[in-house]
């Protein structure tokens, strides 16, 4: 957490917040993904009518094995990350919000920018 006098050692001596300080919240990183839904996926789910807290699978927005087949490799290449098999578990899809979360974890943990 940075305090006041560490902030203003930083504008002083001039130097940068560290990178992962540069990355989106999850709540950008939720919206990048929502609009890829919409607009790059073969789903025909209006953008206004996906919401961030409906599950992804089953009872929700119901996507099938090859359309999240399909919006996992537009994730990896999207965004520089890899689902390691480990976390290709149903509760990393639960919502937009959540996968934005473990993105967002991934992108940090790579050292990576999520600007698209």
């Amino acid at each position: 957490m940075s305090t006041p006098a560490s902030t203003a050692t930083r504008l002083e001596t001039g130097s940068q917040p560290s990178p992962a300080s540069s990355q989106p919240d999850t709540a950008a990183i939720a919206e990048q993904l929502k609009k890829m839904i919409a607009h790059e996926l073969d789903v025909r789910i209006p953008e206004s009518q996906i919401d961030l807290t409906v599950p992804l699978l089953e009872g929700g927005l119901a996507l099938d094995s090859m359309v999240l087949f399909e919006f996992l490799t537009l994730i990896e290449k999207r965004y520089g990350i890899e689902f390691a098999d480990q976390h290709l578990r149903p509760e990393v899809f639960e919502n937009l919000t959540v996968l934005a979360g473990y993105v967002q974890r991934e992108l940090v943990r790579a050292g990576k920018s999520a600007s698209v």
